[in-house]
């Protein structure tokens, strides 16, 4: 009797680990995935990236549980450009989105039908690409290029455009759809915020004001990242991202703000409207661990990042890479490479102007097309880029030149996809308070 009972035992406890093993090695449901771009925002205007001010309060909670790149760069200084960057894992020269709906006034005036380039068909995009993995795929978006017209919406079952609405509207807009989101088996959600881009919407008090017009604005600014973050808390406790869900932090761009003159961007590819944050948040991944990664990346970089961490297939030619070892050990040392960074200003009746920046490690050429100009920086020792060294260093800052020419020169490069748009009285008047309208 006694055999009998330990062999009942050895059964059911061989048959208990069994399970045990089955369960522990059954695949982790797929996550669902948030990507968040924060307009115009400047990396050193938060707290986890230095800035004294806690200006979003909510996602310095989620950092320290996140991988936070401290020197992450946009494809670009210009919002079309930059997200079709962060769309497609492409530098702007490779996908042809060079100025978005940008236009002169006077060609408007002359005539309102605009031909402006577009996301080729040919490429595959962010949205696309978790679409072709079994994702229902939302976008909205509070900035005017973020559309149909210029190919964003790609691969979307869904994308809205608000046109600088603010993060409230925005917010309102999700929560309507919350239940249809929330429906799907697993979802891709893409919000594109608009806030800290100028005109600011918040007024200070009176307590609140300086006295300098300058100093204003920046507080202003500071104003309205703490509005997006509020939203972005009250989308994560409705939606229940803490539980199942991969979020991505970033910006398409930064700002200048009058540190050579000028408030604004598209101008220049300074550090001050390129270097951006970038925040992967997925605590119950072991494959997302939190930690600071000091390695340089690109915002081109998240398209391929997902598709890692998602287990999809590789897509080729793209110039970003994989993150997700850094992501699994922020120590880790990555492997040397160079970054890019691009600018094509077109002018009615004038040459385009054009800047192109090329990092590697601690330095940084830029070339400007106006004078046929050349700046070189070390960014260590000169972070906020006053010194240009490039005719003490010319053989480095060559050597940067040439890995940019070299690499523009044989990229995979897609042919220009062009739409053609009538703007109305309305579309003109939003983009000339957005400033696309010089």
């Amino acid at each position: 009797m006694t055999r009998k009972i330990i062999f009942l035992s050895i059964i059911v406890l061989t048959a208990i680990l069994t399970l045990s093993t089955v369960l522990s090695c059954k695949k982790a449901p797929r996550p669902n995935v948030v990507v968040i771009v924060i307009d115009t925002l400047r990396a050193d205007r938060l707290s986890f990236y230095g800035y004294p001010k806690d200006t979003t309060p909510f996602l310095s909670t989620l950092a320290p549980r996140s991988t936070v790149f401290s020197t992450a760069y946009a494809g670009s200084s210009w919002t079309a450009p930059a997200t079709a960057s962060i769309f497609t894992g492409l530098y702007p020269f490779q996908h042809g989105v060079v100025m978005g709906l940008a236009a002169q006034l006077k060609a408007i005036q002359k005539d309102p039908n605009i031909r402006i380039n577009r996301i080729p068909e040919s490429v595959q995009t962010l949205p696309e690409a978790l679409k072709a993995g079994g994702y229902r795929t939302f976008g909205i978006s509070d900035n005017a290029n973020i559309c149909q017209g210029q190919g964003f919406a790609q691969g979307f079952d869904k994308l809205l455009n608000l046109s600088h609405q603010g993060a409230k509207a925005m917010n309102q807009k999700l929560l309507e759809l919350k239940k249809e989101i929330k429906s799907s088996a697993h979802y891709f959600l893409y919000i594109h915020y608009n806030d800290a881009h100028r005109p600011y919407k918040l007024p200070l008090s009176k307590k609140e004001q300086s006295g300098d017009r300058i100093e204003d604005l920046k507080r202003r600014y500071d104003k309205e990242l703490a509005l997006i973050d509020g939203c972005i808390r009250q989308l994560y406790r409705r939606f229940g991202w803490e539980r199942n869900t991969l979020i991505v932090v970033t910006a398409d761009h930064g700002e200048e703000m009058m540190e050579r003159g000028f408030y604004g961007h598209g101008t220049s590819l300074f550090n001050t409207v390129i270097h951006v944050p970038l925040l992967f948040y997925y605590p119950e991944s072991k494959r997302v661990a939190p930690g600071k990664v000091s390695s340089a990346v690109s915002t081109l970089d998240i398209l391929p990042t997902l598709n890692s961490l998602l287990g999809f297939a590789d897509i080729g030619d793209l110039s970003g890479i994989d993150l997700s070892p850094l992501l699994k050990d922020p120590g880790t040392a990555a492997k040397a490479r160079s970054i890019y960074s691009h600018l094509q200003l077109k002018k009615v009746g004038q040459a385009d102007v054009v800047h192109k920046a090329s990092i590697a490690k601690d330095f940084k050429y830029i070339y400007q097309s106006v004078g046929e100009s050349s700046l070189f920086f070390n960014l260590k020792k000169d972070p906020q880029e006053l010194n240009n060294l490039y005719f003490n260093n010319q053989a480095l800052a060559k050597k940067l030149a040439a890995n940019y020419f070299n690499f523009e020169r044989n990229c995979k490069r897609y042919n220009p996809d062009y739409v053609g748009i009538k703007l109305d009285n309305k579309s003109i008047e939003q983009l000339k308070t957005l400033g696309y309208i010089q």
